[in-house]
């Protein structure tokens, strides 16, 4: 997915390679620990917020090379040749992109928010963190500059994990690479037909990548279309559709890429996994895939009919299957999440996290599955030595996925300059609506097997 700039596959390679290396030399042993000793000298929040503020913005963290900040440039430019803002928000206000990267508008909500209880060294270290999440998503994004892209993002996946490890904040964000490449994906950008170019790229992955990156889409896709039927449509479901064209191909290929898994799958575990994020992809529209395509479709004839027969074949034990993930008042369930973008609900975790002056335990992807947090979920002990050693966990409410949802709704309707189109909350938790969307998936996949 390399641009025309004048420059060779080898050296496009080679630029994804050499951010990786610096990446890891920057997010293991004690590389961020004495960043912080140089932007928290003196001890001052407002301080170290301008010396972080500058740093970022200019790529030139202490130890960081004047090498690899020129790296991030190369990078960036060759994804906005794509047709991509990976570093940049959409400001939907002026319609165009932002002139900073979000981790330094962040800083500057911050330093708007006033005087704050919280330890400043914490606060640094997950907007330290959070920087660093954004060149990890660069990095996802031009995996196919290398010759072999599921190893390239395989590797991203490893700084991930060596991001949120035991060096660093403590903060969880994200999860892998393909989950990366999604928050990247999902943030507004005017060329629609960039997503078809990622898709095909990514259609060309090993199954396992295609099924993770499917898995994350599935639940992206459906809250945010989820999101748009219940707060911003009336329910309309023409509207909707009318309104994000560009949205129908990419749930084609997560429905039909996760169906495949389903019906190919041995283990009941991972059918169950799957199952359960399938019922997030049919649940975004569950009237797509019932007969005759949406305009949206109409020129992916071969991959519908293909989703079409697979329903037909497995439809019966897929609905049996969906049971098992139906939603209820009590517990946690996924389809009561909407959210209109994820790097929304992603900016609104760390802006909590700042605000409370502690790192979220909670991923983004957690919020994906159902169920309460399961072992997989590293959560620091007393052996480890944390980034900011003024963190406690002594007094401190036990987080639940459930706490954290209602907890960005919240916060989502704090301030109407918050909200969106005719002030819709841009995070909601309504476990109602699930029920609802439940109810209509499977009424609409019923109906589709006569």
């Amino acid at each position: 997915m390399s641009a025309g700039d004048g420059a060779s596959p080898a050296k496009h390679a080679a630029d994804v390679a050499g951010m990786c290396d610096a990446l890891e030399a920057l997010l293991s042993g004690r590389a961020r620990r004495e960043i912080l000793d140089v932007l928290g000298k003196g001890g001052s929040m407002a301080s170290g917020l301008r010396r972080l503020r500058s740093a970022m913005a200019d790529h030139a963290l202490p130890g960081m090379s004047g090498a690899t900040a020129r790296t991030v440039h190369r990078l960036d430019r060759r994804t906005r040749q794509d047709g991509f803002r990976v570093l940049h928000a959409w400001n939907h206000n002026t319609h165009r992109f932002t002139d900073e990267i979000v981790p330094v508008l962040l800083v500057d909500f911050l330093e708007n928010a006033g005087g704050r209880d919280v330890d400043a060294r914490t606060t640094l270290a997950i907007l330290l963190d959070y920087y660093f999440l954004h060149l990890l998503a660069l990095a996802a994004m031009r995996a196919w500059d290398s010759p072999d892209p599921g190893s390239s993002l395989d590797r991203v996946t490893g700084l991930v994990s060596h991001l949120q490890g035991q060096d660093g904040s403590g903060h969880r964000f994200l999860v892998d690479a393909e989950s990366l490449l999604i928050y990247a994906l999902s943030q507004f950008h005017p060329d629609e037909h960039a997503y078809d170019r990622v898709i095909d790229r990514v259609s060309l992955l090993s199954s396992e990548h295609q099924v993770a990156f499917a898995r994350v889409s599935a639940a992206v896709l459906g809250s945010h279309l989820r999101w748009g039927f219940w707060l911003m449509y009336g329910r309309d479901v023409v509207r909707m559709r009318d309104d994000n064209v560009g949205d129908y191909p990419w749930l084609l290929y997560t429905v039909l890429t996760l169906t495949r898994a389903w019906s190919e799958a041995d283990d009941e575990a991972v059918r169950s996994r799957i199952a359960g994020s399938l019922l997030l992809g049919l649940a975004a529209d569950p009237w797509a895939f019932r007969g005759n395509p949406p305009p949206a479709l109409e020129a992916y004839g071969e991959e519908y009919d293909e989703l079409r027969a697979l329903l037909q074949a497995h439809g019966h034990e897929l609905l049996d299957a969906l049971e098992e993930h139906r939603p209820t008042k009590e517990g946690y369930a996924p389809l009561s999440l909407h959210f209109n973008f994820p790097h929304n609900a992603l900016v609104a975790i760390v802006t909590l996290a700042l605000l409370e002056g502690r790192p979220q335990r909670i991923a983004l992807n957690d919020l994906f599955d159902e169920g309460e947090l399961g072992a997989e979920v590293e959560v620091p002990d007393a052996e480890r030595e944390p980034v900011s050693e003024s963190v406690s966990e002594a007094g401190r409410e036990p987080e639940t996925k459930e706490g954290l949802a209602r907890a960005l709704m919240a916060f989502s309707r704090g301030s109407p300059d918050r909200l969106g189109y005719r002030g819709a909350m841009l995070v909601a938790y309504d476990p109602l609506s699930a029920m609802r969307s439940f109810s209509l998936t499977v009424d609409a996949l019923r109906k589709s097997l006569g």
